[in-house]
């Protein structure tokens, strides 16, 4: 499937879509950078305020593993094609709701959100993805919404486990009292 880029009534050029969601691979390793050297570290932020005990080896296997499982996702497709599209393209939407995050936090705590600015390449890409992917009809509805509800329930089940987790260690601590 490729992605083509309309430029002017005489003009396009068109790209595999393969590569765009590469550039969410891209992009994620940045993110991931960014995480860890920008503003509160992402480490310092989750053992503050959700999991006393997360350290860098946590987050060294989480983030390979998710970028692992990115890369997976998009070899699969190429050598699959087909319906093997839902795989890297609920990661991608799993990427941008990562990024809704990001902003929400920045805007709920008013300081800025490690993540956030690499969260804005994503919302590029998803753009790019959206309006010349899935607009003219290359990825088909039925593929998209069930890659969204994967991705939408992978963000769910990343964000709502420091919840869970601060809500143990809170009664945890409460019980030590």
């Amino acid at each position: 499937m490729n992605i083509t880029f309309t430029t002017n009534p005489n003009a396009s050029f068109a790209i595999p879509i393969q590569l765009l969601f590469w550039g969410f691979v891209a992009v994620y390793v940045i993110h991931i950078l960014e995480e860890s050297v920008l503003g509160e570290n992402f480490v310092d932020k989750v053992r503050k305020n959700f999991f006393p005990v997360y350290d860098w080896t946590k987050f060294f296997w989480f983030n390979t593993f998710l970028l692992t499982l990115n890369v997976m996702a998009i070899i699969s497709y190429d050598i699959g094609g087909g319906r093997w599209i839902i795989f890297p393209l609920s990661l991608a939407v799993e990427r941008i709701l990562n990024g809704i995050w990001h902003f929400g936090e920045t805007i709920v705590t008013h300081k800025f959100s490690s993540g956030l600015l690499a969260s804005i390449l994503t919302w590029i890409l998803a753009y790019l993805l959206i309006r010349y992917s899935l607009l003219p009809g290359e990825i088909s509805s039925i593929d998209f919404f069930v890659a969204f509800a994967i991705g939408t329930l992978i963000t769910v089940l990343m964000i709502g486990s420091l919840f869970i987790i601060k809500s143990k260690t809170m009664k945890h601590s409460a019980g030590r009292q």
